[in-house]
């Protein structure tokens, strides 16, 4: 179920008068689960089973976990989870990816890929139970006593299949309140919902066909093509996925939760780091958290802290995905960190870190996202083939004889370029809602988010693309 669809807002509607008529607290949070689990079930109704699973066993395992005195016992129960967790989240990902490196490596010649659908939303709702599970273990939040509560948690349909990742310190506060639908809500959350939209059938779709067509053949392609491809491409995946967060967000306001923010303009970046800090906001957390720093973090001294952030980002690549690609655009980022982080020590020694002038600032972003642009190239390549051919094709002369030069993705890289522009220099008007609920009556606001929502689906393309991380 798209949140772009026709399906999802018959759904929404009705699950919002359930939510109208039906007042008790205790039978929210059952119209939020049942109506979670048909929004899942709605691509696969067995997968079902694999998302109650893995509430059932983290929110028993924590359980144990709370009630255990023992360290030894508080340990195999973190132990377990992870297991349970890691295991089904690599079996349904990962398994064919390492069956088939293991037959290449030993020349295993009937081999053949097991039969396996990747469940949707796999890698968002196993660390985010992981989360709790490590959290727990480490005192820093409260048992959930509720199965019904935590199984809400884990399936909340609207960052349920593409995030942001919420844990459960974010979320399971917000159950022990009454569950509110409030005018300010609606009309906040309708406008976020609405902006999230635009960015992906407005922007993202329209650049998606130009992106699709450049990526099938690299090599018919001039030159100058393919670096707007790499303009196109990168803007698309910040589009899609950013319109989809923000879509998410608005979707859990209306409903009265608060979600995590998941995107901050991250081509604005003037290091690695920092784009790192404003892109897919609620993994990098997660990863840093969980994983960097469980791995000693910058504790053990530089060599070791260089380590530590290649593996995170080796294993944050490979997260995106089974493929050696994802890999390989996770250590490019892992090493462009390690540089950055050298450069920093670098400049402190020296005691020029902090009073940079404008020069330095704009070679920095332009040296960022020049980066940036170019490691999406493996990111989007579907093998390492069409990666070279198209790396190639952007040096002088490197490219083939067409040009191409997409009307609709020049627009909307303009209108980017304009859109970044506007939040460096007046941030505060970008976040501000440009309708108060104040000022809204409420039967002609509902009228105009109708009719701004009948104009999305009007001007979007006719063959809308699927969610890019919904793969993921």
């Amino acid at each position: 179920m798209i949140f772009t669809s026709l399906v999802f807002l018959f759904f929404f509607v009705v699950l919002l008068a359930l939510l109208v008529l039906i007042r008790s607290d205790g039978a929210r949070v059952w119209i939020l689960l049942i109506g979670s689990y048909i929004f899942y079930g709605y691509w696969n109704v067995y997968y079902l089973i694999l998302i109650f699973l893995c509430s059932f066993w983290g929110w028993g395992l924590g359980l144990l976990m709370h009630h255990s005195r023992s360290q030894a016992m508080r340990q195999f129960y973190l132990g377990l989870s992870l297991m349970l967790s890691l295991g089904s989240l690599g079996f349904f990902k990962y398994a064919n990816f390492f069956g088939e490196n293991f037959a290449r490596m030993f020349e295993i010649a009937d081999w053949q890929p097991w039969d396996i659908v990747l469940p949707v939303g796999i890698s968002f709702f196993t660390f985010q139970t992981m989360s709790y599970n490590i959290d727990l273990y480490r005192r820093h939040i409260e048992v959930c006593r509720s199965p019904v509560k935590f199984a809400l948690f884990v399936s909340f349909f609207p960052q349920l299949v593409a995030g942001p990742i919420v844990r459960a310190s974010e979320f399971l506060p917000q159950l022990q309140r009454r569950i509110h639908l409030t005018w300010d809500n609606f009309v906040v959350g309708s406008q976020l919902f609405l902006g999230g939209a635009v960015q992906k059938t407005l922007f993202a779709d329209y650049l998606s066909i130009f992106v699709d067509g450049v990526y099938r053949d690299p090599a018919l392609y001039s030159t100058s093509t393919l670096w707007l491809a790499v303009a196109a491409y990168s803007m698309q995946i910040f589009c899609d996925f950013a319109g989809y967060s923000l879509m998410a967000i608005g979707i859990g306001r209306i409903l009265g939760f608060e979600l995590p923010e998941n995107f901050r303009m991250p081509y604005l970046s003037l290091s690695v780091t920092e784009f790192w800090r404003r892109w897919h906001i609620s993994l990098s957390s997660w990863l840093r958290d969980y994983l960097y720093i469980s791995l000693g973090g910058n504790r053990k001294g530089p060599g070791r802290t260089q380590i530590n952030m290649a593996i995170t980002m080796l294993l944050g690549g490979l997260w995106h995905g089974a493929s050696w690609n994802f890999i390989i655009w996770g250590a490019l980022h892992g090493a462009a960190l390690a540089v950055n982080r050298s450069w920093d020590a670098w400049r402190g020694a020296r005691g020029t870190r902090g009073r940079e002038g404008p020069v330095y600032k704009l070679v920095a972003w332009a040296a960022t996202l020049l980066f940036c642009s170019l490691v999406w190239v493996p990111f989007r390549s579907p093998d390492f083939a069409t990666t070279w051919v198209f790396l190639g094709g952007l040096l002088p002369g490197g490219g083939g004889s067409i040009d191409w030069y997409h009307a609709p993705s020049m627009v909307i890289l303009i209108a980017a370029a304009l859109w970044h522009a506007a939040y460096q220099f007046w941030p505060t008007l970008l976040h501000a809602m440009p309708f108060p609920p104040a000022v809204l009556a409420r039967m002609p606001a509902m009228l105009v988010v109708g009719f701004a929502v009948m104009l999305v689906f009007i001007f979007a393309p006719i063959n809308t693309s699927p969610f890019i991380y919904f793969q993921f």
